[in-house]
């Protein structure tokens, strides 16, 4: 199987907020996505666990793997790896299946 075609779980962990009642710091959000979907529709989907109301306010939010590196919308998952063949029990062990969403 192509690794990009393989199913992967992420979390995205929230960094900051623009408003602690709307959305908290610390709070990991759980996702299964491909290796090859793009940072643009992990992050749609991150905005639809949120009520509509304050969807311009998340697009603000850019994500992050976790060494901090910015990943950019036409990213895909697999480029925020710091090996894009590692498995996945290995991107578990080094906690590269972590991403933080930072509003600026």
């Amino acid at each position: 199987m192509n690794k990009q075609e393989e199913e992967i779980d992420i979390s995205i962990r929230i960094g900051n907020s623009f408003d602690w009642n709307l959305v908290t710091p610390g709070r990991t959000y759980n996702f299964r996505m491909h290796r090859g979907d793009t940072i643009d529709s992990l992050k749609k989907i991150f905005i639809e666990c949120f009520d509509e109301s304050i969807s311009s306010e998340l697009k603000k939010y850019n994500i992050y793997n976790n060494r901090i590196i910015p990943l950019h919308d036409d990213n895909i998952i697999n480029d925020a790896f710091s090996d894009p063949n590692m498995s996945r029990l290995d991107i578990i062990d080094e906690n590269e299946y972590l991403f933080y969403a930072i509003t600026l």
